[in-house]
């Protein structure tokens, strides 16, 4: 039989169908979770504040005196009183407190970060093995998260046709960080709307200097790339040897050092989506995606051209290579990137 309007994606060997349910949708209600109340007390001696201001950099110096200024006004000073003490609350929930340390520990490895959050959040927890429980189950909600990110960008990798692979760099003598941020997601944007540039990407700071870069895999149509593109030689720090990169002068005017390498084999494509989710799994940054960037395209499978079936409860249909299209039982041509441009597509 017919396995109509079946969600399609490819994981880049084959195209495979999962068939549409009648099943109805009930949204889960969300448990308000109670609110907790997360202290930390400061001490400061007059000794510390008494420091020769030589010894202590500017900005440091400006951070103690407005520090100094908060506590005066959160405890009156008594003659009899040696040290400032000042207690910073606020009010979050556990996941919060959990997200929080999750951030601050996320470049330890396993077992010290399951340290980590253990010991800060036992204090809000009646017993150890109730904050162990928490930690375990909010780890596995986090990988379990990490696998369905990781899953959603391949799919809508596969069913683009990706020519470059850029990476543009922060230039503090052009924007801050603020700036260069805002105004690249604009110019991609832009060119996304006009010039129908596709792409996929993430910020990330590099090792040593910690400048900040965007690294993504576009689709670049022919003609649409604005500028000039030339040749650049210069030595890499990280593997120690001269390099040749193509960077182009529209983004070096407004943006700075920008790398537009050509992608010419297709496992260059799987290299360059590896080195962008190896970096979110470290890093817990968001993927960047363009608008019009589908996981699925929409069409009617016929018995024929189904070659096996696969998935736990066999529920998902692995396709023949050059299985037939159709929208609404309309014959739309044997699957190609011209044939899927022109059906519908799906989230």
């Amino acid at each position: 039989m017919p396995y109509p309007k079946c969600k399609i994606y490819s994981d880049r060997s084959h195209y495979i169908a999962i068939p549409h349910t009648e099943r109805p949708y009930k949204p889960r209600r969300k448990v308000r979770e109670e609110e907790i109340v997360v202290g930390e007390q400061r001490e400061q001696g007059e000794q510390e504040s008494a420091m020769p201001q030589a010894d202590i950099d500017t900005e440091e110096q400006a951070y103690k005196e407005q520090e100094s200024a908060e506590i005066e006004q959160a405890v009156p000073e008594t003659p009899h009183t040696s040290q400032k003490i000042t207690t910073m609350e606020c009010r979050m929930t556990r996941k919060q407190l959990f997200e929080l340390l999750y951030a601050e520990g996320r470049w330890l490895k396993k077992r010290a970060l399951r340290s980590m959050l253990v010991k800060g959040m036992k204090p809000y927890f009646p017993s150890e093995q109730a904050v162990r429980t928490y930690v375990e189950s909010n780890l596995t909600r986090k990988q379990r998260n990490l696998v369905a990110r990781r899953i959603r960008m391949s799919r809508k990798a596969n069913l683009q046709t990706l020519n470059y692979f850029v990476t543009l760099t922060y230039n503090s003598a052009i924007h801050t960080e603020e700036s260069f941020k805002k105004k690249l997601r604009t110019t991609l944007s832009h060119f996304a709307d006009r010039k129908e540039w596709r792409y996929i990407g993430v910020w990330e700071r590099s090792p040593q200097k910690k400048r900040l870069h965007f690294h993504g895999v576009f689709h670049i149509p022919e003609g649409t790339l604005s500028g000039e593109m030339e040749e650049v030689n210069s030595y890499s720090i990280a593997t120690h040897q001269r390099q040749v990169t193509m960077q182009n002068s529209f983004f070096l005017k407004r943006f700075g050092r920008n790398d537009f390498e050509k992608i010419t084999d297709e496992n260059r494509i799987g290299d360059a989506l590896s080195y962008l989710m190896k970096y979110i799994e470290k890093s817990g940054e968001k993927i960047v995606y363009s608008r019009g960037l589908p996981q699925f395209f929409i069409s009617d499978v016929m018995d024929e051209d189904v070659a096996c079936t696969m998935g736990e409860e066999q529920e998902k249909l692995v396709l023949h290579d050059d299985f037939g299209c159709r929208v609404d039982g309309e014959y739309m041509g044997k699957v190609c990137k011209d044939t899927i441009a022109k059906m519908p597509k799906a989230n």
